[in-house]
């Protein structure tokens, strides 16, 4: 795949992203904070914007979305073989939900109010 395509990709992954964070967003800002990742500033914000500058923000040459799987045991419990789907859904949310809560408490960022 040529560096061109690549950055394409990006760009359309970008958009996406973006497209389907306002969404969530719009239907649900606590579930939206828990599975973006970011404080209600960063979703009021996102929610603000209009698709031009969606498209502007997404024309970066670097994804914009995070990767939390970023420890290679995690990623090997949660890829292996399991007789039951359904508990291997619920653990992959587990973890990533326990992976979420300590990135909050090291960032210092306050969890949305009731």
């Amino acid at each position: 795949m040529s560096n061109d395509n690549i950055l394409k990709n990006i760009h359309e992954i970008n958009l996406s992203y973006l497209l389907l964070a306002q969404e969530i967003i719009k239907q649900d800002k606590k579930i939206a904070s828990f599975r973006l990742g970011v404080c209600e500033e960063t979703l009021d914000k996102i929610s603000e914007l209009s698709l031009s500058e969606l498209i502007k923000l997404g024309a970066t040459n670097q994804l914009i979305c995070l990767l939390r799987l970023d420890d290679k045991k995690v990623i090997n419990c949660l890829t292996r073989e399991s007789r039951v789907d359904e508990l291997q859904q619920v653990h992959t949310g587990i973890m990533l939900s326990t992976q979420l809560l300590k990135s909050y408490h090291a960032r210092s960022i306050p969890l949305l109010k009731e």
